[in-house]
């Protein structure tokens, strides 16, 4: 079981907030060697990445589940999708929704994406949103 703490769950806002920031529609953590990258991406692009131990990595997704809508418990490195509508922390101005889809920790994949949603966005409805 994960300790997960209010610094780990401001942490993620802080996060999107820097996202929102840059105008991406991704935020998403990889999984590279013995480490998990950070990675901000703005129509497909890294508009930035930022490192952080594997043991960090399994507290700031934990903190990341715990904030969506609607979450039960969380088991660490398993596949699950959550969405984060602001029930439950207050999602930076002009964004609506982050739908977030978690997966086990594999060498050179993606371990979470979370897709974010603005206000000025149109929803196609494959996300539930």
């Amino acid at each position: 079981m994960n300790v997960i703490t209010p610094e780990s769950q401001v942490e993620m806002l802080t996060l999107l907030e820097s996202a929102v920031a840059a105008h991406a529609n991704v935020v998403q953590v990889r999984i590279i060697g013995g480490e998990a990258v950070i990675e901000t991406l703005a129509t497909g692009s890294v508009v930035d990445a930022r490192p952080i131990p594997l043991a960090r990595c399994a507290e700031l997704l934990s903190a990341a589940f715990r904030l969506c809508d609607e979450a039960d418990d969380y088991q660490y490195d398993t596949s699950r999708s959550a969405r984060m509508t602001g029930l439950k922390a207050a999602l930076p101005k002009g964004l609506t929704m982050v739908f977030m889809q978690f997966f086990p920790a594999r060498d050179g994949q993606r371990h979470l994406v979370a897709r974010l949603t603005y206000d000025s966005d149109t929803c196609c409805g494959t996300c539930g949103g």
